[in-house]
């Protein structure tokens, strides 16, 4: 749809631009737990692990 509104000469230059930024959210996404389901199991697994490790 914003192809009707772009120059043809700079329509591959917003197109890679586009998929770079949907590129680096991923990366982010992942990189920060976004995408991680938020369950009791997987929650109450981290918190003995963390335990686990937090012994002196």
């Amino acid at each position: 749809m914003l192809a009707f509104f772009i120059e043809p000469k700079h329509r591959l230059v917003a197109f890679f631009i586009a998929i770079a930024l949907a590129i680096s959210g991923l990366v982010y996404g992942f990189s920060t737990g976004a995408f991680q389901q938020n369950n009791r199991e997987a929650l109450r697994a981290e918190r003995e692990a963390a335990k686990v490790t937090d012994v002196r």
